[in-house]
């Protein structure tokens, strides 16, 4: 059976589909409910078929190792569904070594009205430290949200508005930031992956719709085997 690919942002991602449910939730994952439109802008959906939720995930083609990751948001993940996740990550399924390579921003209130809507982790989240939770609250439908990683760390981020530079002055951007300097895991098979899922399968009050306007990679500088932090 052919994958469904698309071209978006300057790379080949594949879209998760299939008849059967699977992780993460586990839910249906549809391949229509991931389109780009006419002005290059990727769509993740979540909507209703046949009395079944169908939930959208992409999956890069390729490597791309360590270096900054950044994805430009359009809409308000700040306002999700309780049982909504939307998720920007990496992960490697070829290898479980460092759990899979897995680094997430995560936007999500895990069913809980009360609890923090988005979250930083380098799996296992269960082990401490490797978890940061916040409430974010947007001041309009543009963010961006990178991770930053390195041999030595690994650096997240969320700002308000739109950019590939740091704006000046920061803090009046700034959403939240956090540095892990933890376990790293090293750079194997990893890809990198945006998804919009539901927590345990449970339905949604409505269907739901993300927009994300870009993503961006920077790699890191690397001379004479030493990579060079920029």
């Amino acid at each position: 059976m052919t994958k469904k690919t698309l071209q978006w942002s300057g790379y080949e991602w594949i879209v998760k589909s299939g008849a059967r449910k699977t992780g993460p939730g586990p839910n249906y994952f549809a391949g229509e409910n991931a389109w780009v439109d006419r002005d290059g802008r990727l769509h993740l959906m979540i909507t209703k078929h046949k009395n079944k939720w169908r939930c959208a995930e992409v999956t890069l083609s390729e490597t791309l190792g360590y270096g900054t990751y950044r994805f430009w948001l359009e809409g308000r993940p700040d306002r999700m569904d309780l049982n909504g996740v939307l998720g920007l990550f990496t992960y490697d399924g070829s290898s479980p070594e460092h759990h899979h390579r897995e680094i997430d921003i995560e936007f999500a209130r895990w069913g809980n009205p009360g609890g923090h809507n988005a979250q930083y982790v380098v799996q296992p989240y269960s082990i401490p430290g490797h978890l940061h939770s916040f409430p974010m609250k947007l001041n309009g439908n543009c963010s961006t949200h990178t991770f930053k990683w390195t041999p030595g760390s690994i650096r997240f981020m969320s700002l308000h508005g739109h950019y590939t530079d740091l704006p000046s002055p920061l803090e009046w951007f700034k959403i939240q930031d956090w540095e892990y300097t933890g376990d790293i895991p090293d750079r194997k098979e990893e890809k990198v992956g945006i998804n919009l899922w539901l927590m345990d399968g449970k339905a949604p009050a409505e269907g739901m719709e993300i927009v994300v306007d870009r993503f961006e990679f920077q790699p890191l500088t690397c001379q004479v085997g030493i990579y060079i932090r920029k």
